[in-house]
């Protein structure tokens, strides 16, 4: 009896319980299960990633945006003249005929207010206005923008900051677009793809004057009405999404390889509903689209006596892009395509940025490596659920994206005009929500796609703050 006294005596007492069976003394944590409570959700984790990732957008954003000089060295001053030309004149400018505007070349000389003693006739291409064979809608869309002030160096960063904007806006597309597709787990998919916004090259190209900054929200707008489309089987938002293909093609023509996406998804639904109207109104989207072009296509006819200026633009600019006259040929497209289509990280202009620093450059190869090849990778590995779970309406765009380079670069030999990463911006935050959706399906860890999205947002924020001091001398 004492024996058995002195053994409860030695006994540590159980720790006072709460009404869960969890301890409410703090020296005793209780259960395993208790304990975890004491970290932080991953949802939380996930939100603070986020909120990070976007004031890094806004911030250097804005830092590029007042200390990029006028004008960057990638056609910016040509997209102002184009904005210019409607906001001023209500007119789209014509290829080859319309000069380039005074103000326009007065801040290219660092001139203005005074008057630019460049001669048009002997300034070659920078003479002319010719980004004009572009489609207008961005131009139309910016050029209230460009009404707001009266100072010309002001309008021009007023339309950078619309561009911040457009970038914005497309954060928030891509949150929606996220919640359609992962449901519960939306927030991995936002935050791998606020990784691909916050990549230098495309915060440059988005604050810079182009029609790049309306491509990529709109982008994300069409391929999420693709996506409700298939997913509650409905014409209705079938048609949307042609609305916005013909918006996409009237924004850039390289959003064309929208098309051809729009026509399975079409396709996918005819086949499941199998009625005859919704064969009709599956069939009619693509009309739908094409009759929003179809305005610009008339002007072009008119105009240049083609649907597009596109072979007028191309030998207008032959001397600058190709002065050589080289050809491409088959053989070189491995080698163009992974130095330029799946190197997006800089901003072309940048480029001789990461060889001299050579910690940034292999981390920014093992980026662009997981970016890039991992997804075509995972798209693999997912077999015959790519096209089960409608992962490929996330995926297809980028692949039609590269093929259109391609074509462009080899098929009509525009000497490499083509292979540039920034053609393909408008389609990689969808190939990285594809990534995060299919890691999620395929790895099963979510909190090793947590780690790695901390660790590529870490790194940005680190290249960026490299990248700062030099924006100023570009």
């Amino acid at each position: 009896m004492a024996a058995n006294a002195a053994d409860v005596a030695d006994e540590p007492l159980d720790p006072p319980r709460d009404g869960r069976g969890g301890s409410i003394d703090p020296r005793h944590p209780g259960p395993r299960h208790a304990r975890r409570r004491l970290w932080p959700s991953t949802t939380f984790v996930l939100a603070v990633i986020i909120v990070v990732q976007v004031g890094t957008i806004v911030v250097f954003g804005s830092i590029t945006a007042i200390r990029y000089p006028l004008w960057s060295p990638v056609d910016e001053g040509a997209h102002y003249d184009y904005v210019a030309s409607i906001a001023e004149h209500a007119a789209l400018p014509v290829l080859g005929k319309t000069p380039a505007s005074e103000q326009e070349l007065a801040i290219r000389q660092g001139v203005y207010p005074r008057h630019t003693t460049i001669v048009v006739s002997k300034f070659g291409l920078g003479g002319l206005s010719y980004e004009a064979f572009q489609p207008p809608l961005y131009y139309v869309v910016a050029s209230p923008v460009f009404r707001l002030s009266g100072n010309y160096r002001t309008k021009a960063y007023l339309l950078r900051f619309f561009g911040l904007v457009l970038l914005v806006a497309a954060v928030a597309l891509l949150a929606r677009l996220s919640r359609h597709v992962l449901k519960k787990r939306w927030l991995y998919g936002l935050s791998v793809g606020l990784v691909v916004f916050m990549m230098p090259g495309v915060i440059v190209r988005s604050v810079t004057i182009s029609n790049v900054n309306l491509a990529i929200p709109l982008v994300i707008a069409c391929v999420s009405e693709m996506w409700i489309a298939w997913e509650r089987k409905s014409t209705r938002r079938l048609l949307i999404a042609g609305v916005l293909v013909g918006l996409c093609v009237l924004t850039d023509l390289y959003l064309v390889e929208l098309v051809p996406v729009l026509a399975l998804v079409a396709i996918d639904i005819a086949r499941d509903r199998r009625t005859r109207v919704d064969s009709l109104v599956a069939g009619a989207t693509g009309l739908v689209a094409f009759l929003i072009v179809l305005p610009w296509l008339i002007f072009n006819e008119i105009e240049y006596h083609a649907l597009t200026a596109s072979a007028i633009a191309k030998r207008e600019q032959l001397a600058v892009v190709n002065p050589d006259h080289l050809r491409y040929t088959l053989g070189q497209l491995p080698g163009l395509t992974t130095s330029s289509l799946f190197s997006p990280l800089l901003p072309q202009e940048w480029g001789g940025f990461l060889p001299a620093h050579q910690v940034l450059s292999q981390l920014a190869t093992d980026f662009q490596v997981l970016l890039i090849p991992g997804s075509i990778v995972l798209a693999v590995a997912l077999g015959r659920r790519l096209l089960t779970t409608g992962y490929w309406i996330l995926f297809a765009p980028w692949v039609a994206n590269l093929v259109l380079c391609w074509y462009i670069d080899i098929g009509q030999q525009w000497e490499t005009g083509s292979m540039v990463a920034r053609y393909m911006y408008p389609t990689l935050p969808l190939l990285a929500l594809f990534l995060a959706a299919a890691a999620l399906k395929v790895l099963r860890s979510p909190q090793l796609i947590l780690a790695m999205t901390g660790t590529a947002s870490i790194f940005l924020i680190g290249l960026w703050a490299s990248l700062v001091p030099i924006i100023h001398g570009t």
